[in-house]
């Protein structure tokens, strides 16, 4: 870590978006703007694929979903070199 604090506390300031992949899902407009709140969409990955992990719209990292408390997230397993990446 730096030995500047001030340059700490502005660098966790700085907003970045996660954005986690679980799948896709295609239908027609009409579909999507009839679905119900809680309805369960189905999408083209299954729960045991990887899931990718974009940082600021750069593909970073790939993941395995997991469940804790209650709760879903994201396990890290593999950092990507978006130049490599498949």
């Amino acid at each position: 870590m730096s030995s500047n604090p001030a340059l700490e506390s502005s660098l966790m300031d700085v907003p970045v978006r996660v954005d986690v992949v679980l799948g896709e899902a295609r239908m027609p407009i009409e579909t999507l703007l009839n679905l119900s709140p809680n309805e369960i969409v189905a999408l083209e990955k299954r729960t045991n694929e990887p899931v990718d992990i974009y940082v600021s719209d750069r593909l970073m990292a790939r993941g395995r979903l997991v469940v804790a408390g209650g709760e879903l997230g994201v396990k890290l397993s593999e950092i990507v070199d978006e130049k490599y990446a498949a």
